[in-house]
């Protein structure tokens, strides 16, 4: 995977991969950019860029974004979200760190776990002079549906379906590991075909 097809995002992602890789602890890029760098078709280009850590890490990445940063991080709870947030802007586009990051909706409570379980799993991308890993689409298809965003994992169900054996492992995982709504299981199960507890 590379940044051809989405050539602005090149410097921005290179700048915050270089400091970022100086930090211990792992962390991945997702939203919309993560999506498009995985062949994911959406409607626009992204307007910003999401990175997300576990909790417990998100001191140590910061300083290496503290050229950029707007503040430091804190404690973001809005609607069905909960999170760590540090807001930089690099090279002209804003740039979230999201730590620690919960979301619950109905009676499903979905906990991002970065280091232990979707980084191994992650896809990875070079970039220029640096390499760094996307979320994984399994993530993101469950986050959309808790988000009731069926612009977007309509168009992630399809590309899961492509090459269901890359996903399918760590999608019964992520399911395992959290507590669902029957609707929303009965929702990831129909778009990907995917047996769910």
């Amino acid at each position: 995977m590379t940044l051809n097809n989405m050539p602005e995002l090149r410097k921005p992602l290179t700048s915050a991969a270089v400091s970022l890789n100086r930090a211990k602890p792992p962390w991945l890029v997702g939203g919309s950019c993560g999506l498009m760098l995985q062949g994911v078709r959406l409607n626009r280009a992204p307007r910003d860029i999401d990175i997300y850590a576990d909790g417990e890490d998100i001191w140590d990445l910061h300083r290496q974004l503290q050229p950029w940063a707007d503040g430091d991080p804190v404690l973001d709870k809005e609607g069905i979200y909960e999170s760590i947030m540090g807001r930089y802007e690099i090279d002209g586009y804003n740039v979230e760190l999201v730590g620690g990051f919960v979301v619950s909706s109905g009676r499903s409570v979905y906990r991002v776990e970065v280091g232990e379980l979707l980084y191994p799993a992650a896809p990875k991308v070079e970039c220029s002079s640096t390499a760094f890993g996307l979320m994984p689409l399994s993530h993101e298809l469950v986050f959309n549906v808790l988000r009731e965003r069926p612009d977007r994992y309509e168009a992630i169900a399809e590309a899961i379906r492509k090459k269901p054996e890359l996903h399918f492992e760590l999608l019964d995982c992520i399911v395992r590991r959290n507590e669902w709504d029957r609707q929303h299981l009965s929702l990831i199960g129909s778009l990907t075909g995917l047996k769910l507890p």
